[in-house]
């Protein structure tokens, strides 16, 4: 069983992995039954690859350089609650939305479960009124 301090490690590992660009290390942070919960997808990302696929498909073409911040956290067994930042240069379409070159800065608030050193679950929920906004406007 994992100490609080070990699961904590494991998402700021999972996050710093994401920062570097490095999506085949950070899945490797991803339990191989994962599932993940995210803002404006109707069934649950399953499975590290089914991860690296959504990443590939919305988040690598359109904010090449995503940076997440960890504003907050909290622990508890084996959740891990955060309050996240995250930035990056809008450089391809989003929703339908064309490259603008804006940088935009989203707010996101999310939970995970950590099982034997792994993300199990992930519920994330971010700003995306506030991303079209951002993009659209001057």
């Amino acid at each position: 069983m994992s100490t609080t301090a070990e699961n904590l490690e494991v998402v700021h590992r999972w996050a710093s992995l994401v920062n570097s660009g490095d999506i085949d290390a950070a899945v490797g942070c991803l339990a191989d039954d994962f599932a993940g919960y995210f803002t404006g997808m109707p069934e649950p990302v399953r499975g590290p690859e089914g991860f690296k696929g959504m990443y590939q498909m919305f988040i690598q073409p359109s904010f090449p350089d995503q940076h997440i911040t960890i504003e907050e956290e909290v622990a508890a067994g084996d959740r891990v609650g955060v309050q996240v930042s995250w930035t990056a240069t809008h450089q391809g379409p989003f929703l339908g939305i064309p490259p603008t070159g804006k940088t935009i800065n989203v707010a996101g608030t999310g939970i995970f479960r950590v099982a034997d050193g792994k993300i199990a679950e992930e519920w994330m929920q971010e700003d995306f009124l506030g991303i079209y906004q951002q993009l659209t406007q001057d």
